[in-house]
């Protein structure tokens, strides 16, 4: 069997569906456990597992992948965006852009036994630091959505969900909103974890706070009866090197989706059948929008081609033999030897790594939200423990 310590630095879409995953591989002779990057110990490496970093980019990891890297410990890396091309000004492309993240982020992959990816796209930025990558198949869980009924409804809902970050990808949808309403009077506009721009909720345009419980986002989804999903991507290399998510999702949902024409989507929707790809202008949206809501037969064959493809192709269970054959593979290959990993020297590292750590948290929010915010957080803080 071998086994998987899967690193994380936080609980995250990502590495719930990690774990969806990695626990499917079991029955192929993988298994895992968790631990958090802050709470990792030299004991919890031994000999016969397999670190994987997953989307680590915090400080502490420069530490642990530099010690591996001198113990001859292999390690794999595993990422799903493209962390370097993140644009604008947002407390996200802030944190990635800083020095102490770059460099702990450069280290960890470039010194990976593998770099895991599930986009070619992202595969081919990952080159230039290191060429030992792995493109694995996205999947789907359909255990997540089987016992959840759709609410009933005579509206006709057009849905978006994700986080804040994807604020910018909306801007195109904005202002279609409004036309789409008046000329279509059952017409719904749904926005679950962030909201365009400018746009202000109303009997027929309805927000929903975001979820971080992935399994609650899925069948929230599952259960909100969208008969179309948007998934508008501004065309930029960080975001041609997502994952296919919103396709996998409108798939398993049979939700009928509208695709911004570049990968990941331009790369899976076969369009019109399993979906509709569109130019990134408002018309060519606004023209899409309208044919999927004149058309509730075109809708149904649609959803229903979509559903038998992200099955056939994604479900969990099709696809862990794959994920599972790496692991067996890097298990047989590496190195023996190797030598012992030093806690001491980890422990003076962590102590550095803290420091930078918290000066790091202390940059992000005062380039955010300048000394105001920065006083607000610490009284948070302060106000915690007491």
């Amino acid at each position: 069997m071998a086994n998987v310590l899967m690193i994380i630095e936080a609980k995250i879409a990502t590495t719930y569906l990690l774990e969806q995953i990695m626990g499917a591989c079991r029955v192929h002779g993988v298994d895992h456990k968790v631990k958090f990057l802050n709470e990792l110990h030299v004991d919890d490496i031994t000999l016969d597992t397999i670190p994987m970093f997953v989307r680590c980019a915090d400080p502490h990891v420069l530490s642990w992948t530099q010690l591996l890297a001198d113990a001859n410990r292999s390690y794999v890396y595993y990422i799903d965006d493209n962390f370097w091309r993140i644009l604008g000004d947002n407390p996200l492309a802030l944190y990635y852009r800083h020095p102490i993240v770059r460099k702990s982020l450069d280290f960890a992959v470039s010194h990976a036994a593998i770099v895991m990816v599930n986009s070619s796209e992202l595969a081919r930025f990952i080159s230039r630091y290191n060429t030992r990558i792995e493109v694995l198949p996205t999947f789907f869980d359909f255990s997540l959505v089987e016992e959840v009924t759709p609410s009933y409804t005579d509206e006709t809902r057009i849905g978006f969900a994700g986080s804040p970050s994807r604020v910018d990808d909306l801007e195109m949808i904005s202002p279609l909103i409004e036309p789409i309403l008046e000329r279509f009077p059952k017409a719904v506009f749904e926005f679950a974890g962030v909201l365009p721009r400018g746009v202000r909720t109303e009997a027929r345009v309805r927000f929903f706070p975001h979820t971080g419980d992935y399994n609650n986002y899925v069948k929230f989804q599952a259960s909100r009866n969208w008969a179309i999903g948007l998934a508008p991507l501004i065309d930029h290399e960080a975001n041609r090197s997502k994952t296919d998510n919103k396709y996998r999702e409108y798939g398993a949902f049979r939700i009928a989706g509208i695709y911004s024409n570049i990968p990941p989507y331009s790369d899976v929707v076969r369009s019109p059948v399993t979906g509709l790809l569109v130019a990134n202008t408002k018309d060519s949206w606004l023209e899409a929008i309208s044919v999927m809501m004149e058309s509730p037969q075109e809708r149904e064959i649609l959803t229903r081609m979509a559903f038998e493809d992200v099955k056939n192709r994604y479900d969990l269970n099709v696809v862990s033999r794959e994920w599972a054959d790496v692991f067996i593979r890097f298990d047989e290959a590496r190195s023996i030897n190797t030598k012992p990993l030093r806690g001491g020297k980890i422990e003076i590292k962590k102590f550095w790594r803290y420091i930078e750590r918290y000066w790091l948290s202390f940059w992000v929010v005062y380039k955010t939200g300048g000394i105001y915010l920065v006083s607000k957080r610490i009284v948070k803080k302060i106000l915690r423990l007491v």
